[in-house]
């Protein structure tokens, strides 16, 4: 797809909808209009959170993106400097949730703010199947790049509803409250106290109202972008696997014949391994700050659960939700990568069960042994030196949280 204009950006999110309710109602699978990771990527471009090439030759759009970039700076620093008004460590704790939640967010902006263009090579690499692999396809392969779409729009749609519902939440509970904000900060001058300065408080909240939506909404898209990235990658991965085993049924060709459509698997088989290391490179300082950011979150929130139990229950079901959001996200991540993993390392049993292969050229036999080889390398979603995103890194967290919690909760 070429790069794309602000406005066509804007129709992209107006037509996905529609494509959506197309792409359900299919009786027979056809082909999808794009992949999910596009409408994503239009709404970061949409709230001026994607400088590519393409957005910053427009003269206000970098500027806009400077804006909202030191917009949540300014939210970060207002919030760390009420930390030391906190009067009981049920307080600090929730403090320091959102001041990591504030953080996190700003640092996942500022990596797209600086690696838009690798984000967009990543995005564009995804097309290689269609255009050079199979540009026609047949029922298998449509039936499963339809179950990609659906499951990311799915996805999509639900984490939507959900934020708005949180976001909802936060600007209006401290409604309830005589003299609430959505976040403890601290402004000059006192702005932020209802008693002294009531229209400057009133300013104060409709600011953090608005940032804190804003802020929402850009992580909540690039976290669908890097999570449909893990989903294509595991569609290309189930698709080699299908050319592989296609490719062992083709029994009726040459060996001249058969090797060449076999050097097309291989090209494919290493257009996936130098993609994945792309897009760990184009979304390194995204793993890093997600992993230790998950770590930090769920043993926060799970001892400030276990000391607002007694005491403060609104407070432990507020620290509940916290600690599901955080899991949810997680789990979602390491599964997913988990999936990339096992479907890559299925790639050398796909390639040894191609029929009769020991009766082909020497050639042949050593390109399968080559793609095998390859394939005992599992692929991996990392940045190192943090762990892979995979089921097994998700429970040493966990792991490491209880053992973190366990201190906490002995030097009470």
């Amino acid at each position: 797809m070429a790069d794309l204009d602000y406005t066509s950006h804007l129709r992209l999110i107006r037509d996905y909808w529609g494509e959506f309710r197309s792409v359900h109602g299919r009786k027979r699978p056809d082909r999808i209009p794009r992949p999910v990771m596009h409408t994503q990527r239009a709404f970061l471009v949409a709230i001026c959170h994607y400088p590519n090439k393409k957005m910053t030759s427009k003269p206000m759009y970098r500027p806009f993106n400077w804006f909202f970039l030191c917009n949540q700076a300014l939210m970060f620093t207002a919030m760390a400097c009420a930390v030391h008004e906190s009067t009981n460590i049920i307080d600090m704790g929730d403090d320091l949730v959102w001041i990591i939640g504030v953080a996190l967010i700003w640092t996942k902006s500022y990596f797209v703010h600086e690696h838009a263009n690798d984000m967009d090579e990543v995005i564009r690499d995804f097309a290689y199947y269609d255009e050079v692999v199979r540009p026609s396809h047949d029922d298998e392969i449509l039936e499963w790049q339809s179950y990609a779409y659906i499951i990311e729009s799915y996805m999509s749609f639900g984490f939507f509803a959900l934020l708005h519902m949180f976001s909802i939440a936060i600007c209006l509970l401290p409604l309830f409250g005589e003299g609430r904000l959505p976040y403890h900060v601290l402004m000059p001058f006192d702005w932020h106290r209802h008693d002294l300065h009531p229209w400057a408080h009133w300013v104060v909240y409709v600011w953090l109202s608005l940032s804190s939506h804003h802020n929402l909404l850009t992580i909540l898209n690039v976290e669908i972008v890097g999570f449909s990235t893990v989903i294509q990658t595991a569609l290309n991965l189930k698709l080699l696997g299908i050319e592989l085993r296609k490719l062992g049924d083709l029994k009726s060709l040459s060996d001249d014949q058969f090797h060449i459509e076999f050097r097309r698997v291989i090209r494919y088989h290493q257009h996936i391994i130098n993609l994945v290391d792309k897009a760990n490179r184009a979304f390194y300082a995204t793993f890093i700050t997600q992993m230790i950011a998950s770590f930090a979150m769920i043993s926060i929130t799970t001892f400030e659960t276990m000391v607002a139990a007694e005491t403060d229950p609104r407070m432990a079901l507020k620290f509940v939700i916290f600690t599901m959001i955080v899991f949810m996200q997680l789990s979602a991540w390491c599964t997913a990568g988990s999936y990339v993993h096992h479907l890559s390392t299925e790639i050398a049993q796909e390639a040894f069960a191609i029929s009769d292969w020991h009766t082909k050229s020497v050639q042949i036999q050593r390109d399968l042994g080559f793609i095998i080889l390859r394939a005992q390398k599992p692929l991996v979603f990392v940045a190192e030196p943090c762990m892979p995103y995979t089921l097994g890194t998700y429970m040493i967290v966990l792991k490491q949280c209880y053992r973190l919690l366990a201190v906490l909760r002995e030097s009470m």
